[in-house]
């Protein structure tokens, strides 16, 4: 039976001057050794062994430094923090790409303090004073949140009313900023594939990854409600188990929405699940108003399910996308056709599956809107 290799290394906490890469991606292993191959070993090791499902675990870097340098091997005091830090930090953006994402994460730390310096200026210099300063910035905090959100709704969340408001200013700023030569090197260094004839398509397996990080927010890593504009909730299986229910609510049964409207065989009716997606006015979910909630039904379809038919023109269809415990990328098919009103309290505790993003969210919107609104005359055929 074979030994677990050991090495003689410490996990180092990485602080960059403006954060960090993100939860899980802080740490990097320093190997205590002038030796490059024994770090080298550990990554090996570490590539083999920890479990591709928890990204989390795996360090930001692996490096070797020799110990005699920033040790002092008598008493095994860091001889100068400052060094071995900067040590640390060198070693982990010599990598481009690295240190490209960790210069993006600073800009974007950088805009949020050029928003709020912004919104600080419009206290009155007369009440720039320690007795007026809280009260006038309430003042415009209070203002900001009540027409982003409207009045009776700003105590549901004051700090989402704020983000409602402050969001788009803090994205305008760093998609504008101004990027220096240095950066723009960096940059040029860290994405070099784009040209390259020999780069493939990503697979559906890959590109729903992406696809997932870039327009699904999911529970456990993001606050979700069923109640959230373009939350995707779970049909009850009473309803989807009876073709009365769904008469009342679909004008159809199970095997007439399945096969006639979303196209699907009879072999394949238990690889596709149903779900609903929450829509709506903007302004009504930012206002929250009174009425019922409307939600279209869906139907999650494996990427490489072959249907009996093209889709209807009502149709709408995410990209593939992969979630945990999915065996396959799927899509997300919305017949905006049918839909579900309920009022708010009834849908609160809808078993949540994941929320669309506002941008791919809009895209669902917009074709709703195209098709429902579509126009049609009357006109007699000619030659």
């Amino acid at each position: 039976m074979s030994e677990t290799p050991s090495w003689h290394f410490v996990a180092v906490p990485v602080h960059f001057p403006h954060g960090r890469l993100g939860t899980g991606k802080s740490l990097s292993f320093v190997v205590w050794t002038e030796h490059e191959h024994l770090s080298a070993e550990l990554r090996d090791y570490l590539d083999q062994n920890i479990d591709a499902e928890k990204p989390y675990a795996r360090p930001l870097a692996v490096l070797s430094l020799a110990k005699e340098k920033f040790i002092n091997v008598g008493d095994g005091d860091i001889a100068n923090p400052e060094e071995l830090k900067q040590a640390v930090h060198d070693a982990v953006v010599a990598n481009p790409q690295i240190a490209a994402l960790l210069g993006w994460e600073a800009d974007v730390l950088l805009a949020a303090g050029d928003t709020l310096a912004e919104l600080l200026k419009l206290v009155p210099a007369q009440e720039r004073v320690s007795a007026s300063f809280p009260g006038a910035l309430d003042t415009i905090l209070s203002r900001l949140a009540r027409e982003a959100v409207g009045r009776p709704n700003v105590e549901v969340n004051h700090r989402t009313a704020i983000t409602t408001a402050l969001a788009p200013i803090l994205a305008d700023r760093v998609l504008n900023q101004e990027v220096s030569p240095e950066t723009a090197e960096l940059w040029k260094k860290a994405v070099t594939r784009h040209n390259d004839d020999s780069l493939k398509d990503a697979s559906n397996q890959e590109a729903g990854c992406v696809n997932r990080m870039l327009h699904v927010a999911v529970p456990g890593s993001e606050t979700i409600l069923a109640t959230d504009w373009g939350a995707v909730v779970e049909l009850s299986e009473d309803i989807w188990n009876s073709d009365e229910q769904l008469r009342q609510v679909f004008d159809g049964t199970r095997i007439e929405l399945l096969e006639e409207e979303f196209k699907i065989k009879a072999a394949d009716h238990d690889k596709c699940r149903p779900y609903l997606v929450r829509v709506g006015a903007a302004c009504d979910y930012a206002q929250k108003r009174r009425g019922p909630l409307t939600y279209l039904l869906g139907l999650e379809i494996p990427t490489d399910l072959k249907r009996s038919a093209s889709a209807p023109a009502a149709e709408w269809k995410s990209p593939a996308l992969v979630l945990d415990g999915t065996p396959s990328p799927f899509r997300l098919h919305v017949n905006v056709r049918f839909s579900l009103s309920r009022p708010a309290s009834a849908c609160e505790a809808w078993k949540i599956r994941y929320r669309l993003r506002e941008q791919l969210l809009m895209l669902l919107l917009s074709h709703s809107n195209g098709y429902t609104s579509r126009p049609g005359i009357v006109q007699l055929p000619s030659k």
